[in-house]
């Protein structure tokens, strides 16, 4: 797949995802009343299917990458990348307070878009010598 194509498709499938996160943590914050930061650990357990599985089968289908070994190595980069998400989400809050959950949200999980694509493409859904992954 070309590379501009492939970068849209990843592009929307990441929107997607961010979507499902931010509808989980307003859902969960209105109407559970949990913290935005317990909130935020419920909807990236929601939207990293969300988006192992949308990157799987169309942005990277040509890899046959559905699998439990492929969907490990994204889980592991996506809980990389959430660490760092919850970090920068706190202080966001602290800083810019806690009504602003959800703008404050969207920035940090936006900010991590390139990176899990670079992750992504090089590691998670290469293509492989071995067909036995």
């Amino acid at each position: 797949m070309p590379l501009k194509k492939e970068l849209i498709i990843f592009f929307l499938v990441g929107l997607a995802a961010l979507l499902v996160h931010l509808i989980v943590v307003w859902l969960l914050v209105q109407l559970g009343h949990l913290h935005p930061l317990e909130a935020n650990i419920i909807g990236f357990l929601v939207a990293v299917n969300v988006s192992y599985f949308g990157h799987s089968i169309f942005t990277f289908k040509q890899r046959r990458t559905l699998s439990i070994r492929a969907f490990l190595k994204f889980f592991s980069i996506a809980s990389v990348t959430f660490i760092t998400n919850q970090i920068v989400y706190y202080f966001g809050l602290k800083w810019f307070g806690v009504t602003l959950y959800l703008p404050i949200l969207t920035v940090v999980l936006v900010s991590v878009g390139a990176l899990t694509y670079l992750l992504s493409k090089l590691w998670v859904f290469a293509a492989h010598e071995h067909a036995s992954n």
